[in-house]
């Protein structure tokens, strides 16, 4: 937890958590932090509410590389599975300790920003010799917000592929998040696909 950030702020009336949130280190390329953010229940809610406002869409990714790019398995990884991209903050977390470089895009709907001016594109292009795997959520949602990933970022030429979905591997992975990912299924996944 103090590697990535992560922490509970026990919240009361005048904060801007109002419960108690788990709460996560947003940090750029270089490492330096940007903001902070919380696990709220109702975040899909305001989301889109946010996006019907009009607000400008964000672009950074969770698990930048900078803070990680000396990590042992780091490489390793990029060069096997290409860029890792998730939903989520604890999916991020959990793909490292089974040693995995992921980036979550905060949403099961990643942004024009981070598909093409900032981030996906470039880190893949500069990192993983323009390979991405796309690793959603196993649920009606993660699986709609990821087809338009896939559509945008094959536009873009890069070379994606899908680790899972909910009819891959005869439905085994149905309704299953990456945080929720064991080594062994990480090995059953990359191996059926080799």
């Amino acid at each position: 937890m103090k590697k990535w950030g992560v922490g509970w702020i026990p919240g009361n009336g005048r904060s801007l958590f109002r419960k108690t949130y788990l709460v996560y280190t947003h940090r750029n390329e270089r490492g330096e932090v940007l903001s902070y953010s919380g696990r709220d229940l109702l975040f899909e809610q305001k989301w889109l509410k946010w996006i019907k406002d009009g607000k400008p869409e964000g672009q950074e990714l969770y698990g930048g590389f900078a803070s990680r790019v000396n990590e042992p398995y780091f490489r390793e990884s990029l060069n096997k599975y290409g860029l890792v991209v998730v939903e989520g903050m604890n999916d991020v977390i959990r793909l490292e300790e089974i040693r995995v470089a992921a980036v979550g895009i905060t949403s099961n709907k990643a942004t024009d920003t981070q598909i093409q001016i900032q981030t996906l594109v470039r880190f893949a292009q500069q990192a993983a010799n323009n390979r991405i795997t796309l690793f959603p959520d196993c649920d009606e949602e993660g699986e709609a917000g990821f087809k338009d990933l896939l559509w945008k970022l094959a536009e873009q030429r890069c070379e994606v592929r899908l680790a899972w979905s909910s009819q891959m591997f005869g439905g085994k992975f149905a309704q299953k998040q990456p945080e929720d990912t064991s080594r062994d299924d990480w090995n059953a996944l990359t191996s059926a696909s080799s």
